[in-house]
This record gives structure tokens, C-alpha cells and sequence, in this order.
């Protein structure tokens, strides 16, 4: 039996390497201008090559509340990221939210829209009260439009719209980028990747992809699980941006490829088995490589402005759906 080696150095303080700014494992590779954990980041250093702390780009808190109560240390920015769930589960509002949520930390986002048009798109944020047309006009927010060239008529769904559609077409013009053949997984990835290069979305930023049974419609299950592969690896991998993804689970036990195409998944459902008479909406992560999650659900609940906000066991759910205290406007101004 060998006998177990130990080292001096107190693990809770390990030196860093003044490069890549991990741990050095061993003795350290020193120079005149620092400590280095090998050769290649001293090395690196000599040719006056940086690079960011770690900690500054490869995880990041959602700022969804139900979500970041589940991943106290954060999610990892190379993550693909699946939200599955039953249909009333408010799956929509929570991959608008983390939109928004993006751009309330100033980076960048990207909408891979297949479900809706785009004004519909964009429709979503305004209900919520999230005004995203100064993020439009700064480049700061892209919609890929993988649902206009599939409409019979285009010139009639343009004709029909209303004015407030029609305003907000008008000035999101430069921010939409039509996909001709939304079919063609190549020309969307293809665009999705002008569009990172045009908002320089490398180790920052968030994609969304509103529906990925949309996509399943147009393409065959292996073209979905390649396309999936791909902007997994040149986007989540490559660029440290990660990707959400929504899909219903309604009529199937789950997505097919999610156990082991995608770097985590959080499931959301629909329960009447907590409260009698009431059914309630609850999350739980159910597969985060490279970040802690707390196993359990989480009861949770939408509002405008406010967002997806978790409530504990104990609360009262008529305090949490009293609606009573405000009075609808009808056919009131937008």
C-alpha cells in the first residue's frame, strides 16, 4: 500500500496562476513578473498575451428568481439548456425573461425565433413592461425571423397588422434578420452566427431559441439533434454564450435527445397534489454539468414587470393570485 502524499500548501489558499488565474497545482513556474502553474501560461505571459479572470465570463446568474435559487454558485456560459415543460407552464415568459435580464446587465441578445413573428416576438417584452426597442436601436438585441418566409401570403400578414404591430416592425427593422428557408439548419445556424459576429458576442451575451417543436416540424429528428450538436459546440463551446431552448412536453415523456445532447435541463410542470383546487406551476433543474443545483422544486408564479418569483410552501395562494386589487382598463391606450 502506498503511502498518501500530502502537501504543505492549505488548500482553502492555493496560489493562482497570474495567467489563466487557476490554482497551481504543483510548484509553481516563476518569472520576474509573476507565478505560473506551467510553461505555456509563463510563456504566454512573456509574449505579453492576457486573459480575463475566469469568473468574469463563465458563469452567470440568470436573474430569473426562481431559477438562481436553485444555482447558488450560478449557470456555466458554455451551457446548451433545455426548458421542458407542460404547456400553461409559462415556459415562454420565462425565455423572455431571460432576455431581459440579459440586457438589464448591459450584454448583448440574440432571438431565434421560430414560433412567432417577430412583432409577436417583441409583443412579449412590452406585455411584460420591459421596453427593448433602445436595445434594438443600439445592436444590442437581434431577432432571427424563422417564421415570416414560411407564411402563404406575407403581404397580407403585413397588411392586417396594426399600427402598434407596425410600429414596432418599422423600428425593429434593422434589429430583424429573415431566414429564407427556415428548413435549411445550415442557413440558420449560418445566420445565427453573422449575428453573434455583428453584436461581438464572444464570452458574453444570451441566445434563445423560442421553440425547438417548431424546429422539429420543419426538420427530421436527426437534423434537429445536428443542428442542436453544432451551435452547441461553435456557439455554447467555442464563444463561452450560452444557448436556451424551449420544448412542450405535452403528449411525450420528454424531449428525445435531452438526456445527453444537452449541458443542463430544467423541467417545469403543472401540480393540483399542494394545494386542493388549485393547480400551481413548479421548476426544478434536473441536469447542470459543471454547476451545483439544489434538488428540489421550486413553486413559482408570473407577473408583468416582475417576472417568474418563487413562493414558499407555506404561503397563502390567494395572496399570490389576488388580482383583485387592480382594475382592467378596457380598450385602453397601449
Amino acid at each position: 500500500m502506498s503511502a498518501q502524499l500530502w502537501t504543505d500548501r492549505a488548500r482553502e489558499h492555493p496560489l493562482e496562476c497570474d495567467h489563466c488565474h487557476y490554482p497551481i497545482p504543483g510548484d509553481p513556474e516563476e518569472s520576474d513578473d509573476g507565478r505560473y502553474c506551467s510553461i505555456a501560461c509563463r510563456e504566454a505571459a512573456a509574449d505579453e498575451s492576457t486573459l480575463p479572470d475566469p469568473e468574469a465570463y463563465k458563469r452567470f446568474v440568470t436573474g430569473v428568481e426562481p431559477i438562481d435559487s436553485l444555482v447558488p454558485n450560478g449557470v456555466p456560459a458554455d451551457s446548451f439548456l433545455l426548458l421542458s415543460g407542460d404547456e400553461g407552464t409559462r415556459r415562454a415568459e420565462l425565455g423572455t425573461e431571460l432576455v431581459w435580464r440579459a440586457l438589464e446587465r448591459g450584454e448583448p441578445a440574440v432571438v431565434v425565433s421560430f414560433a412567432n413573428p417577430p412583432t409577436a416576438t417583441l409583443e412579449r417584452f412590452y406585455g411584460n413592461g420591459w421596453n427593448v426597442l433602445p436595445a434594438l436601436e443600439n445592436g444590442r438585441l437581434r431577432i432571427i425571423d424563422c417564421f415570416t418566409h414560411r407564411l402563404d401570403d406575407r403581404d397580407e400578414f403585413r397588411e392586417h397588422r396594426t399600427d402598434w404591430a407596425t410600429f414596432v416592425g418599422e423600428a425593429a427593422g434593422d434589429a430583424i434578420v429573415a431566414v429564407r428557408d427556415p428548413s435549411d439548419r445550415r442557413e440558420v445556424a449560418n445566420t445565427l452566427h453573422r449575428a453573434l459576429d455583428d453584436l461581438e458576442m464572444t464570452e458574453t451575451g444570451l441566445v434563445t431559441i423560442d421553440s425547438l417543436d417548431e424546429l422539429e416540424s420543419l426538420l427530421q429528428e436527426q437534423l434537429v439533434h445536428d443542428f442542436i450538436k453544432d451551435v452547441r459546440a461553435t456557439v455554447c463551446k467555442a464563444r463561452f454564450v450560452p444557448i436556451v431552448a424551449a420544448a412542450t412536453t405535452a403528449g411525450q415523456n420528454g424531449y428525445p435527445e435531452e438526456e445527453y445532447v444537452f449541458d443542463g435541463i430544467v423541467d417545469l410542470r403543472l401540480t393540483d397534489h399542494l394545494v386542493a383546487d388549485t393547480r400551481l406551476k413548479q421548476l426544478a433543474v434536473r441536469k447542470l454539468i459543471g454547476g451545483e443545483v439544489l434538488p428540489q422544486w421550486v413553486t413559482y408564479e408570473h407577473e408583468p414587470a416582475r417576472g417568474l418569483f418563487a413562493f414558499g410552501p407555506n404561503t397563502d395562494p390567494q395572496q399570490v393570485y389576488d388580482l383583485g386589487n387592480a382594475s382592467p382598463r378596457a380598450n385602453g391606450p397601449r
